[in-house]
């Protein structure tokens, strides 16, 4: 699915997501792809991921837990194995760990 974003097949529906927050450390509206029903279950708690541009590049953050007050975990894939950084997709990080080339484990 990762590759389908980065082709532009499956992107942002900025129409839908305005660019804003209604709560606090909830990802920026504008990076959210709803998924089609064929993905839902890549993304637990939530039926959209979240995206991240740098330069051409693509990060991807697959939900695998969205909790109370802004507190989520997730996945993100960085097609050039860069190191996500507190405040990529809107969001404030705690934790953040590699796992293998081009994945990580975040949450707050």
């Amino acid at each position: 699915m990762a590759d389908k974003i980065q082709k532009g097949v499956l992107k942002p529906d900025e129409a839908d997501y305005p660019s804003f927050n209604f709560l606090p450390n909830e990802p920026d509206l504008s990076s959210l792809i709803d998924l089609p029903k064929e993905y839902v279950s890549v993304s637990r708690g939530r039926d959209e991921v979240a995206v991240e541009t740098k330069g051409k590049a693509i990060s991807v953050l697959f939900f695998t837990n969205s909790g109370l007050f802004g507190h989520f975990s997730g996945f993100v894939y960085d097609p050039n194995n860069r190191k996500p950084s507190s405040g990529d997709f809107g969001l404030k990080f705690e934790e953040i760990k590699k796992l293998q080339r081009n994945w990580y484990y975040i949450s707050y």
